[in-house]
């Protein structure tokens, strides 16, 4: 029985495409698992040292504090696994602790950083040699410019505005009246006449370094390409988020600038809601150190 190679029919244009598609996503899949893996490794390199070094006896591993905050109309989640798959590798690598801060709800971070900073002001004032005023920076030189613990992370945009939010709000509070919890759906501008403190009703605590953490979260039908693109590049994180938790971790700083109260400015178009920018106190300001 003769076979002729031109009796047989080819499969139509729409069989052949969907297959074409069937074979082409798990390959961008397993690309951008195989590139995430070389990504990460790379980051975690430039830390690795850090874990290696010896420790005396009576000292703990470094330990920072990581702020999370919800972006506008979207949940908590996506901070988390951003977090947990970009920033926690390179912290585990470090041989870092670190602990969670989170707000589920649009201002609770806000609030839960003005209650510690206030708490703070509170021991520093009980602990301040008699004769000395834990606010008076003038007579206590070796508070100027030093910082506090091991450093801190706030994680994209929205959780930098309401750390540094809930830290002037923190800073310009009265320590002797009753502190209540701010309300999570006002946001108060931190200028206005109503939060204008006397100079005794201020003071400023130790500050930690502040590293930041870039997430952009793409949400919205009129950003689908893109989130379709990146959905299929996530190791391309590991270049922004991973990065800045490498400054994090070798621990060089610089003072905080105004020019840094914009960082995350080009995550703002992926918001949905109106995020107003943070506005510091000029005395904080200069109290505040931003690793690089």
């Amino acid at each position: 029985m003769s076979f002729k190679l031109s009796s047989l029919k080819l499969p139509s244009k729409k069989v052949l495409a969907f297959f074409g598609v069937c074979a082409t996503i798990p390959g961008l899949i397993y690309r951008d698992n195989v590139l995430s893996k070389e990504r990460k490794n790379l980051v975690e390199q430039k830390v690795t040292h850090i874990a290696s070094e010896p420790m005396s006896v009576n000292e703990l591993p470094r330990k920072v504090t990581v702020y999370l905050a919800p972006p506008l109309g979207d949940g908590i989640h996506k901070a988390r696994v951003h977090f947990r798959e970009y920033v926690k590798p390179v912290l585990v690598a470090a041989a870092m602790e670190y602990e969670l801060v989170e707000g589920t709800q649009p201002g609770q971070l806000r609030s839960k950083v003005r209650d510690a900073i206030i708490e703070k002001r509170k021991v520093a004032k009980t602990s301040a040699p008699t004769g000395i005023e834990s606010n008076n920076t003038h007579q206590a030189p070796h508070l100027l410019n030093t910082t506090v613990g091991d450093g801190i992370i706030v994680v994209g945009r929205v959780s930098l505005v309401e750390y540094l939010q809930g830290l002037n709000d923190g800073c310009t509070s009265s320590l002797t009246d009753s502190q209540e919890t701010m309300p999570e759906n006002i946001m108060p501008d931190p200028l206005s006449s109503s939060q204008v403190v006397k100079q005794d009703e201020f003071s400023i605590p130790e500050l930690e370094p502040i590293g930041y953490i870039r997430f952009y979260n793409r949400i919205g039908w009129k950003y689908l390409p893109l989130r379709i693109y990146h959905a299929f590049n996530s190791y391309l994180n590991f270049d922004t988020a991973g990065e800045d938790t490498v400054k994090v971790a070798l621990k060089n700083s610089r003072e905080f600038t105004d020019d840094d109260l914009n960082l995350g400015i080009d995550e703002k178009k992926f918001l949905k809601g109106t995020l107003e920018n943070p506005e510091l106190d000029h005395r904080i300001l200069s109290k505040l150190r931003i690793y690089i």
